[in-house]
């Protein structure tokens, strides 16, 4: 009888018996020292799990049912806590971790998280990257980084209402490298890629306004956002009820946003920058309501190019393209009226170069829309956010607009009826911060005025004989050509908007065009 195979057969058995004995005493060894690591957590960090699976020779890593809290350092408040159904790490590189001293897995997975967050403003995001890479002694590099079906909730700190909520979240990072000694953010914490898929998103961008998204799709270089709304949180009687001075009441919807080959993050100043190449607004309904019986806010309003030019980061955006959009501004005059209303539906626009990196370029912006219903106009706005100067120049289309139409604004607010019907309205507004010039030509035909009493009711017949002494009926009797109108040196309110500047030099204009000669300025 040949003894030798039996004899190495046994030798193969006892040979994995061993091994498997030492498996799973290391595997127990490396569980231990892991259950000691999470014991022995600073006291601000709370970590308990239900079972700790590890397989040495994988390199794979599982903790089910987690639980993690984190307690800030002073108040002994619970800033942090997390549940997991699992916390699983894959193929961990034990010669990286014992040759070069780094950590490195090739994915990292976080199963069902429900994370509530104490968020405290006054601890500055600086501080909150300190602390986080202080917390980390090595290079770490992870394949991917996975968060799925997440529920978050974000909180004030203080007051405990919500910030940010979002019941379901998936997050995925890839190639990740966290270098807590390198000099630079971006080198310290970098990636390669990754996408952030949530739904039903809220959030409470400040005390007056909230922000919902139905879902949203981010990737490095792309985002998509469905049923977007931007909301004041109150109604417009208990909004004015606390304010202390003026402010607009927002109600705006976006059927969808799309942006398009993204880039951000930090340059080489640690100046966070944004730049895309396009973004698209499809469906862009904005109402804006303006309750004048609040106190005034007299504060100086700054234009576009100017608020562009002082932003605190980089922003590059090449175009924004607007879509099917509509606007409407309500303003509120009186107590006993209706508030006032202007609308621009059918709106389209394309605005160019915004952002204040594009040095001596123009930042223009072209809008087609209806006003008032039927009413086609047309837009050019142009200005250069490098020019301190702040020069600017608007120019305008309008066809045909029955004055009817304008006394749901006119009756409430400037306490004037009009009639007749403007046919074909142009001007050109070239202005700065402090005074503007206009040019205007305008063909109306059986143009009135009716001046009303203080009731915004009854027409006050005495001033209103006396106004339309100084106002041509008809543009001209052939009704071919057009009344010029020219004003100068139109004084800006610098307490009031870009908008409220541009009505005043067309009020100039037109009181030039109806009530003086009509002629064209030749200078």
């Amino acid at each position: 009888m040949n003894l030798k195979p039996k004899k190495n057969g046994i030798i193969a058995a006892i040979l994995i018996v061993i091994i498997i004995i030492l498996t799973l005493v290391v595997n127990k060894i490396v569980e231990n020292k892991i259950a000691a690591a999470i014991h022995n957590l600073p006291e601000t960090f709370t970590v308990e799990y239900s079972t700790m699976s590890v397989h040495i020779w994988s390199g794979n890593l599982e903790l089910s049912s987690l639980n993690m809290k984190i307690t800030g350092e002073t108040t002994n408040k619970i800033i942090l806590d997390a549940q997991l159904a699992s916390v699983v790490v894959e193929d961990i590189s034990y010669w990286d971790y014992l040759v070069n001293n780094e950590i490195t897995v090739d994915n990292l997975t976080l199963e069902s998280v429900i994370a509530k967050y104490l968020h405290n403003p006054v601890v500055k995001n600086k501080d909150y990257e300190k602390g986080f890479l202080s917390g980390i002694k090595q290079v770490v590099n992870i394949g991917s980084l996975e968060i799925n079906d997440a529920d978050v909730l974000i909180s004030d700190y203080d007051t405990n209402n919500v910030i940010l909520n979002t019941p379901h979240l998936d997050f995925k990072l890839v190639e990740l490298n966290i270098n807590p000694n390198a000099n630079t953010s971006k080198e310290k914490f970098d990636f390669k890629d990754f996408t952030l898929e949530m739904t039903h998103l809220k959030w409470a961008t400040n005390a007056y306004e909230n922000m919902f998204v139905e879902s949203l799709s981010f990737h490095k270089t792309n985002a998509t956002l469905k049923g977007f709304e931007y909301k004041t949180k109150y109604s417009k009687s208990k909004y004015s009820s606390i304010l202390t001075k003026e402010r607009d009441h927002f109600n705006v919807t976006i059927k969808t946003m799309k942006i398009f080959d993204m880039d951000f993050g930090l340059n080489k100043e640690e100046q966070f920058y944004f730049k895309s190449k396009s973004i698209k607004l499809n469906t862009p309904n904005v109402e804006i309501y303006r309750d004048k019986l609040v106190a005034d806010d007299t504060s100086y309003k700054l234009l576009y190019g100017t608020s562009l030019r002082q932003l605190d980061f980089d922003l590059g955006i090449d175009k924004i393209q607007i879509e099917n959009g509509s606007i409407s501004y309500l303003e509120k005059v009186k107590a006993v009226e209706n508030a006032g209303r202007l609308d621009f539906t059918n709106l389209n626009a394309t605005i160019s170069k915004l952002g204040n990196n594009y040095g001596n370029a123009d930042t223009t912006i072209k809008v087609t829309s209806t006003f008032m219903e039927n009413s086609p106009l047309v837009v050019d706005w142009n200005f250069k956010v490098a020019d301190t100067t702040d020069q600017f120049v608007f120019k305008a289309d309008l066809g045909v607009l029955n004055a009817r139409q304008m006394n749901q604004f006119t009756q409430p607010n400037l306490y004037v009826d009009l009639k007749g019907e403007l046919k074909q309205t142009y001007f050109t507004i070239s202005g700065n911060p402090n005074r503007g010039r206009i040019d205007l030509k305008v063909k109306y035909d059986d143009f009135e005025i009716a001046v009303l009493k203080k009731n915004g009711k009854e027409k006050n017949k005495f001033i209103s004989t006396i106004v339309n002494l100084f106002v041509s009926k008809d543009s001209d009797d052939e009704r071919r050509n057009y009344r010029y109108g020219q004003s100068e040196n139109v004084e800006r309110n610098v307490t009031k908007s870009v908008f409220n500047f541009v009505w005043l030099n067309i009020k100039a204009a037109l009181l030039s065009a109806m009530a003086g000669d009509g002629e064209k300025d030749d200078e």
